[in-house]
């Protein structure tokens, strides 16, 4: 029996908030509630290592680097390794795609009709040795039945089914956005570790006055973007305040309780300059989440979610993502309306 809140409402964990969503089939359920057990169940064994990575001594560089060329944390290593396994047990995954790994892990024991996900299983991790916030992030897809093992994720033959992050921080948070909503959990430590939440969606809220980059990349940005940060700083009623964690699960998050804009725009011309952020684990999660709850994200010109990934697994993207009224205002400033 879960725990009640003071309201008397009964907590739901995201396997039940599953088994009872109207929008998915018997067959999609079946294959989604081991997947999303796995990530959980992920989470909460990274929460405990986080915790008390210190003392193990497990906070500092692996000595290696990812296909991204980015220095390697060792608890980035734990987080592959372990969201891999449990993801393998499942035999509900038949392919998983990483940010530390060049090419996706194929499970030939898995359903042939296995759900595709990939993942950045440790998304901030210059954080974790200043104890800042960090997370892990992930997206779950239908592939085509017509695709052979060896291109799963290749091509645009992909549906994405659903966006996950798990947030370690005060607390440890769990969101996933599937069948046109967005939900909270939060991970109970008395009770389980069991992650926790009301089953009643989420969305931005209104009248949002944050904004979320990193400034020291502005001369590398366009003019009008550059103009649009001295707009909401100077000039925009109400003006907007700046706050940056530098992870963008930790960042999206604070702005999805409290309403705000995230903002790592391309280095360069919009639609030709160069983005950031990882296209398939990064940006198409995150857009997923922000438009079930009642916004989108963007690349500075597009949707993400009209963005097509090709033959490049790892390609790279800006993000612009928020709720709606901020995301629009941004692109009718910088002159690409949606």
């Amino acid at each position: 029996m879960h725990q009640e809140p003071k309201s008397g409402t009964r907590l739901k964990t995201p396997e039940e908030v599953i088994l009872g969503t109207p929008g998915l089939s018997s067959d999609l359920r079946q294959k989604l509630v081991p997947i999303i057990s796995a990530l959980t169940r992920g989470g909460k064994i990274m929460a405990s290592l986080i915790s008390r990575g210190p003392l193990l001594g497990i906070t500092g560089s692996a000595g290696k680097e990812n296909i991204q060329g980015e220095e390697v944390q060792t608890l980035d290593r734990i987080g592959q390794d372990t969201f891999c396994q449990a993801l393998g047990q499942t035999q509900k995954v038949r392919e998983l795609l990483s940010e530390e790994e060049p090419l996706p892990t194929f499970f030939p024991e898995s359903d042939p009709d296995g759900l595709l996900v990939a993942m950045d299983p440790l998304d901030g991790s210059s954080n974790i040795s200043v104890n800042a916030s960090i997370g892990s992030i992930f997206a779950i897809f239908r592939r085509s039945r017509t695709q052979e093992p060896e291109d799963l994720f290749g091509g645009d033959r992909r549906e994405i089914l659903a966006g996950a992050y798990i947030l370690y921080s005060a607390s440890t948070s769990f969101v996933m956005a599937i069948d046109q909503k967005t939900y909270l959990f939060t991970m109970d430590p008395s009770f389980g570790g069991e992650f926790l939440g009301t089953g009643e969606p989420v969305f931005f809220p209104s009248g949002g006055k944050i904004y979320s980059t990193n400034e020291s990349y502005a001369p590398l940005w366009e003019q009008g973007i550059q103009d649009y940060i001295t707009w909401v700083k100077t000039a925009r009623q109400p003006v907007m305040t700046s706050r940056y964690i530098g992870a963008l699960v930790g960042d999206l998050h604070r702005n999805l309780l409290k309403g705000g804009i995230y903002l790592y725009p391309a280095e360069g011309v919009p639609g030709k300059g160069h983005g950031k952020l990882r296209l398939l684990y990064e940006a198409y999660p995150m857009a997923l989440i922000c438009q079930f709850s009642g916004g989108i994200a963007t690349d500075g010109v597009n949707p993400i979610l009209s963005i097509k990934p090709g033959s490049d697994l790892h390609a790279r993207v800006p993000l612009i993502a928020g709720p709606m009224d901020l995301v629009s205002e941004f692109h009718k400033r910088t002159g690409h309306p949606l």
